[in-house]
């Protein structure tokens, strides 16, 4: 099972070039609405959130697998379940399905589902339409479609229980389902009546099928999408009518939009550099919330200098990791201290052990021929990761290291695992999560080779197997085991636990409230206007 998308990188401008950018830099506009500019809420219900590029992907639910337009997702469509909104920890919240119980073997889950909710086409949700959304899913064979590929079953008992059947355990599963990314559910009606030749696809790519709160009424990709309130839908309503995502091609620009009050807000875009700015602006309000996101460093033993393990654990304790992450990532990060994202081991069982011992990479270096050299990666288009990936390489050099940071584009990074000698001795990586907040679609993804994100092959058996029999019934104690095994191997650091910085204008209200920390986005219903 092999999970693999790209993620939002944070982009760095040189912000002196923002005056000549200006806001013609921006590809669309808020087409003429008043939008809170001036830093005043909007009198015509718009509200205006800056896009920093374009979503890269059609906004189709079971085709979109990145960052950017993780807002359309999950203000189009509704899953059954979601994660818990304002907490930092992994939480399975109720949406489309109100309750729900779990075989003793994780394989039958039995949904309850909410009663008057519709389709943007007016069908009636039932639990006719669960089937058909799965099926479509595994039809058009995107990114995501492993989250029901185990699907073997769905029985209707009546038209709202859900019977859902898999065909072997997985204690996931609830997680699959509540991840931005995972499986919503679309109007067999409309799916039928778009099909077309390619399952829908051309119609969902300026159009939506879901039963969300927004529907998707304009996409001009590059330009602008834009939001209308549905009418008929079931839950919280909030004052803004219409919302416009209009697309930035520089953050200089967007950060003038929203200096302005022409951009009510800016959802994880803005780079570190823009801290300083933000935080002394009176007219704004900075949320530092929740995110399963982390920046993480890898070695890499398939290259000479880290081919014994006692060479990549003495590189890793020379991190001084708390200086890293706060010189670098600053408000919007924090000090990472367990293995996998925080919040998915309760009680942070699985802590992260290193401690910072500069003297022991000092110690290896002098068994090294002198000008024995190593290069350390990061990805293009991520200061953050660069940042950190220089501080690492001065560190080395200062013991006699040939060292050298060197950006990739991202072909080139996913490109590793197939053949790793051909990457870097290290790599940082600024900013990268799992699909969701199991530990399975942490440790799978990064620790396993099959898993996509294992960029370096760094592969122990013993941890797969141990990933794959938590997986089964969701023994934490197995996840743990798997964790610290990895961990004692030396090919993987968390560094940082990355937060979702949004800055808006101190008029929005409700901006936590709207956010959970699988979807770093907000959902715009729950959101409103300061009396």
């Amino acid at each position: 099972m092999s999970i693999l998308r790209i993620r939002r990188t944070w982009h760095i401008v040189a912000l002196a070039t923002a005056m000549a950018l200006g806001a013609a830099a921006c590809s669309g506009s808020t087409g003429g609405s008043t939008a809170g500019a001036g830093g005043k809420p909007p009198t015509d219900g718009v509200l205006t959130v800056g896009l920093l590029g374009d979503i890269g992907q059609p906004p189709d639910p079971d085709i979109y697998y990145a960052n950017n337009g993780t807002a359309i997702m999950i203000n189009a469509y509704e899953g059954l379940v979601q994660y818990q909104n304002d907490t930092d920890q992994v939480k399975i919240a109720p949406r489309l399905a109100t309750s729900w119980t779990v075989g003793a073997n994780h394989t039958v889950y039995t949904f309850h589902l909410r009663h008057g909710v519709t389709f943007h086409d007016g069908t009636p949700f039932t639990s006719a339409a669960i089937e058909p959304s799965f099926q479509r899913r595994l039809a058009v064979k995107g990114g995501a479609a492993y989250m029901v590929a185990g699907v073997k079953s769905v029985r209707t008992p009546d038209p709202y229980t859900a019977v859902i059947t898999l065909d072997k355990p997985n204690a996931a599963f609830l997680s699959y389902l509540a991840s931005p990314f995972g499986p919503k559910m679309e109007s067999p009606t409309a799916l039928t009546q778009h099909a077309g030749t390619d399952h829908a696809q051309t119609y969902l790519r300026t159009h939506d099928v879901g039963t969300g709160p927004y529907e998707l009424t304009s996409a001009v990709s590059g330009t602008k999408y834009v939001l209308t309130q549905y009418k008929g839908y079931w839950g919280p309503k909030s004052p803004f009518t219409t919302v416009n995502l209009p697309v930035y091609s520089s953050a200089a620009p967007l950060q003038l939009a929203l200096d302005s009050g022409d951009v009510s807000a800016v959802v994880a875009a803005l780079p570190s550099s823009s801290l300083g700015h933000f935080a002394s602006d009176p007219n704004v309000r900075n949320y530092f919330l929740p995110t399963l996101q982390s920046s993480l460093l890898t070695l890499n033993p398939s290259r000479s200098f880290f081919a014994t393990k006692q060479a990549r654990l003495a590189f890793l304790k020379s991190v001084d990791q708390q200086k890293l992450v706060s010189q670098v990532l600053g408000k919007r990060s924090s000090v990472a201290t367990t293995l996998y994202a925080k919040g998915m081991i309760p009680g942070g069982a699985d802590k992260q052990s290193i401690g910072y011992d500069p003297s022991a990479m000092a110690a290896y270096a002098k068994t090294l021929p002198s000008g024995t050299a190593m290069t350390i990666g990061y990805a293009n288009g991520n200061p953050n990761a660069q940042n950190m990936a220089e501080i690492l390489v001065a560190q080395m050099q200062a013991i006699g290291i040939k060292a050298t940071a060197q950006g990739y584009d991202t072909a080139t990074v996913f490109s590793w695992p197939q053949a790793p000698k051909k990457g870097p001795d290290a790599f940082v990586d600024g900013n990268n999560g799992p699909d969701g907040g199991d530990p399975y679609m942490w440790g799978h993804v990064f620790w396993d080779a099959s898993g996509g994100i294992d960029y370096f092959a760094c592969d122990l058996p013993s941890v797969d197997t141990a990933l794959n029999q938590a997986v089964k019934s969701g023994d934490t104690n197995l996840y743990v085991q798997a964790a610290e095994e990895y961990a004692a191997n030396g090919c993987y650091m968390n560094l940082s636990y990355n937060k979702d910085w949004v800055v808006a204008q101190k008029w929005l209200t409700g901006v936590p409230q709207s956010q959970n920390l699988g979807a770093n986005e907000l959902n715009f219903s729950l959101l409103g206007i300061a009396k």
